[in-house]
């Protein structure tokens, strides 16, 4: 059995680590489809969200007892202490080859949550790859509270629209309706999610929005397309909708709402939407579309797996109880 004990990492090695910390994620950016431009942006973001953090601790990790002390690894962490949602974040946990399957990563991971605990931080969050088994086992106790997915378009072209659906623009006087709708359907996501009070999550939600689709259905880059059935239901000028931001990367967009009217749901209108928005991404451009599924949403996960769409990364959060 081998122990292994944490401390503070030197100047020299958080220098090392800093450095290939930034160019592993590069690579699975990369690897992800992105252009070196895009990639660049991620790291900027990511290198800067971690900066602003309150804390952002790196500690290295070393075997210990009678047989001496090595370095095996590096763990770093950081902070969020607002009241809207104080957690730990883990940002990363490397372990050298020849002591990887030894614990050491779980070592790692339990001085993180361990200091959250020290700093008054009630969870810790993380983002991993859930492709790769290692990551998966050692955040299994974790809760999946989204996952980012996306597909190919090119490897299978989108099929035509099944005879008797119709897809269209939304027109600026659906827009408020849909809007109001949205707004609160993804103020309930990111109060899960983000670990939200409702009121929060609202506020942000609208913010966001706001951002988002300043000239409402017109806005540049921005595609918000309905489904007809021609059996609407009282009240609804169509029966499904996709909202699709083209050239979020380079040659990629992204979905950021689908939705069916809830009594058409089970009769394949997601799929047939999810189509009319492919069709769109590719016409503006676009080779790859990407999305995101708040939560263990397995119908969502189930379709959008049955289209082709792979799972790129998890988030994944652990409320400390104990």
């Amino acid at each position: 059995m081998v122990d292994f004990g944490v401390e503070v990492a030197s100047a020299e090695d958080e220098a090392r680590w800093h450095a290939d910390w930034l160019a592993r994620r590069g690579e699975e950016w990369r690897r992800q489809g992105l252009a070196d431009d895009d990639v660049a942006g991620h790291v900027e973001r990511l290198d800067r969200m971690r900066a602003e953090a309150a804390q952002h601790p790196v500690w290295t990790l070393r075997t210990t007892g009678p047989a001496g002390e090595e370095v095996v690894g590096l763990v770093a962490a950081g902070s969020r202490t607002d009241p809207a949602s104080p957690r730990a974040f883990v940002y990363d946990i490397w372990v050298g080859p020849q002591w990887r399957r030894h614990g050491a990563g779980s070592a790692a991971r339990a001085h993180v949550e361990d200091w959250a605990r020290a700093n008054g931080l009630p969870r810790v969050a993380t983002t991993i790859d859930p492709n790769d088994p290692a990551q998966s086992a050692l955040f299994g106790a974790y809760t999946v509270t989204a996952q980012r997915m996306q597909r190919t378009l090119t490897d299978a072209p989108p099929p035509e629209l099944p005879e008797g659906l119709a897809g269209r623009a939304m027109t600026e006087a659906e827009f408020p309706a849909w809007r109001e709708g949205s707004v609160a359907g993804y103020a309930e996501e990111i109060a899960v999610g983000r670990a939200l009070s409702p009121e929060e999550a609202l506020t942000q939600a609208n913010a966001e929005f706001d951002e988002l689709l300043p000239d409402g259905p017109a806005t540049e880059n921005h595609s918000i397309l309905v489904l007809e059935t021609g059996d609407e239901p009282p009240g609804s000028t169509y029966s499904a909708e996709i909202w699709v931001r083209h050239h979020l990367d380079a040659g990629r967009a992204f979905v950021f709402g689908v939705s069916v009217v809830p009594e058409l749901r089970g009769r394949g209108l997601g799929r047939a939407v999810m189509h009319l928005g492919e069709r769109a991404v590719l016409a503006a451009g676009d080779p790859v579309l990407a999305l995101n599924v708040f939560g263990p949403n397995t119908t969502a996960i189930n379709l959008y797996t049955s289209l082709g769409y792979r799972i790129t990364d998890q988030s994944r959060v652990r409320e400390l109880t104990d």
